[in-house]
């Protein structure tokens, strides 16, 4: 029921099935301070302000994600509870900056090298997971006392195993929301997976 626009080098839903399937299965929760990393064409930005939130601020690395943001926030009506900041993942965050929920269909494809990554390229593969880390390692520092991560993810196209390394050692247990699997070549899942801060550190499913 809603439109959007996408713009030149902005990554195109699409071309991939796990924007619909956030989109509709992501927990937004009433009254939420929401934070987006990775906002793209602000597809999970209008949908969060739509299902709630108190008011969504989204990031992106990208200027013609962060435009596109705009754009689609204003064609939904939705650009007083949407703010749209350039940069990369908390930098251009104020310092006492603090959400409920933090969230970020993370770049879960692995790769050595960093060498001649696109802004494009940059939207799906994470060098060494360098990005993903800092996006974990640094949560404490913008979420509230109960505050939640929530983490887009493949465990097909990933490597999980780092990923909740990552998480276990920032003090994060972990559970898996919702999952759905479709297929292009062969069977590919796609996840939503929820990480809160406790002294109890193990993974439930």
């Amino acid at each position: 029921g809603c439109n959007f626009t996408v713009h030149p080098n902005v990554f195109s839903p699409k071309y991939f099935f796990d924007t619909e399937f956030f989109a509709r299965e992501l927990p937004f929760q009433q009254n939420e301070e929401f934070l987006e990393i990775g906002s793209g064409t602000g597809v999970i930005a209008v949908f969060a302000a739509l299902r709630g939130a108190k008011h969504v601020t989204a990031v992106d690395i990208n200027p013609d994600a962060v435009t596109n943001t705009i754009e689609n926030a204003h064609i939904n009506n939705m650009e007083t509870k949407i703010t749209v900041l350039l940069g990369d993942i908390y930098e251009p965050l104020a310092i006492n900056s603090r959400f409920d929920t933090i969230y970020w269909n993370t770049p879960f494809g692995y790769v050595d090298e960093s060498e001649n990554l696109t802004v494009l390229e940059k939207a799906v593969y994470d060098p060494w997971y360098k990005a993903t880390h800092r996006f974990i390692s640094q949560a404490g520092e913008h979420l509230k006392e109960n505050g939640r991560l929530l983490v887009g993810f493949s465990t097909t196209l990933g490597k999980f195993d780092v990923l909740h390394m990552f998480l276990e050692k920032a003090g994060f247990t972990v559970r898996l929301v919702s999952k759905t699997q479709y297929t292009e070549k062969y069977p590919i899942a796609i996840e939503i997976f929820e990480a809160v801060r406790s002294k109890s550190r193990q993974y439930v499913c």
